[in-house]
C-alpha cells in the first residue's frame, strides 16, 4: 500500500514553497499586472459601451424630437396649405360671382338699349301712321269731330304702345 515518506514530504514542501517564492518573485506580478490590465481594459470597455449607450440614447432623444418638430413642422404647412387653399377658392368664387354679376348687369344694359332702340322704332311708325292717317284726314275732308275721334284714337294706341313698353 502507500506509505508516507517523511523525507519525500519535507523535500515536497520544500520544492512547493520554492516554486511558490519563484512564482511569487517572477510569475505572480507579471500576471498580476496582466489581469489588472485585462480587468482595466475589459472596464474601459463597458465604460465606452455604457457613454456610446448614453450618446445613442440622447441622439435617439433628439432625433425624435425633431422628427416630432417635423411633424408639427408638416402638419402647419399641411394646414397653411388648407387655409391658403380655402382663401383662392373663395377668391376665385367671388371673382366668378364678380364676373358673373357683369355679365348680368351689361345683358340688362343690352336689353334696356334694345328697347330703347324698339320705342324709338315704334315712336316713327306711330309718327308715320299719323301722317298717314293726316294725309287721309286732309284728303276725305273729315269734319272736326271726325278729326278729334281719330287724333285721340291714335294717341290713345301710342299710350298703350307706352305703357306695355
Amino acid at each position: 500500500m502507500f506509505e508516507p515518506d517523511p523525507g519525500l514530504m519535507i523535500w515536497t514542501v520544500v520544492s512547493f514553497l520554492l516554486l511558490l517564492t519563484l512564482l511569487k518573485k517572477f510569475a505572480y506580478k507579471p500576471i498580476l499586472d496582466l489581469m489588472e490590465g485585462r480587468e482595466k481594459s475589459i472596464k474601459d470597455a463597458i465604460d465606452d459601451s455604457e457613454r456610446g449607450r448614453s450618446e445613442a440614447e440622447a441622439l435617439l432623444s433628439e432625433y425624435k424630437k425633431q422628427l416630432d418638430e417635423g411633424r408639427i413642422e408638416v402638419q402647419k404647412m399641411i394646414e397653411e396649405g388648407r387655409v391658403a387653399g380655402e382663401v383662392l377658392r373663395k377668391e376665385i368664387l367671388a371673382k366668378a360671382s364678380e364676373e358673373s354679376s357683369d355679365l348680368v348687369k351689361k345683358a340688362q344694359e343690352e336689353i334696356e338699349r334694345e328697347k330703347q332702340k324698339a320705342l324709338i322704332e315704334l315712336q316713327g311708325q306711330v309718327a308715320e301712321l299719323s301722317i298717314q292717317v293726316a294725309g287721309k284726314m286732309v284728303q276725305n275732308s273729315l269734319s272736326a269731330e271726325n278729326h278729334s275721334k281719330l287724333i285721340s284714337g291714335a294717341l290713345d294706341q301710342v299710350k298703350e304702345a307706352y305703357g306695355k313698353g
